[in-house]
């Protein structure tokens, strides 16, 4: 008989898609309250990030849909959650167009090669600017003084830095990836 198992790093990449609802709703409701809950429900989100690689690779439960739907989850998150931060004016309107630029053409690579049957697996550089990215939105959600703003702004222009550079690298590497000449 068939035995169904529920996939739990899938699972937690969905719980991480269905908490960008509330991050956003919270965030743009901007009041002391809402950041916070925003900042435990972005924080909840961001844990799942490395619980659901974890989980994958200890249960050996790795899937060519997991390794799709991660990284859409990560770049869901990141996304919503910036640009409600710039709707409500606590986050850099022009970093969050830097980082939406490399996460489309990161993803229309990453389709290309799954569409020819090819993983386009995170680098070391990506995998850093995903925590960066998720680090420098935790700072801007949370309901701080001015005296933070020195760390906001280094995680900011690391997120920002590390965008650039990982998306050079896949770039780069996209030709021998997709199976094409370079």
């Amino acid at each position: 008989m068939y035995e169904r198992r529920i996939h739990w790093p899938n699972a937690l990449s969905l719980l991480r898609i269905a908490l960008i609802p509330p991050v956003v709703i919270l965030t743009l409701a901007d009041t002391e309250a809402s950041n916070w809950l925003a900042f435990v429900a972005f924080g909840v989100a961001a844990l799942t990030d490395g619980l659901d690689g974890y989980v994958a690779r200890r249960m050996d439960l790795v899937s060519a849909a997991g390794q799709l739907l991660d990284p859409i989850a990560d770049k869901m998150l990141v996304t919503a959650a910036m640009w409600a931060l710039v709707v409500v004016g606590r986050f850099p309107a022009w970093a969050a167009i830097v980082i939406v630029v490399r996460e489309v053409a990161v993803s229309v690579l990453r389709f290309a090669a799954s569409r020819r049957g090819r993983g386009f697996p995170a680098s070391k550089a990506g995998k850093a600017k995903t925590g960066a990215q998720l680090m420098a939105v935790l700072l801007y959600i949370l309901p701080l003084g001015s005296g933070w703003e020195p760390l906001r702004v280094t995680f900011l222009l690391l997120a920002v830095g590390l965008s650039v550079v990982s998306g050079m690298d896949y770039l780069i590497r996209a030709p021998k990836l997709l199976g094409t000449r370079s």
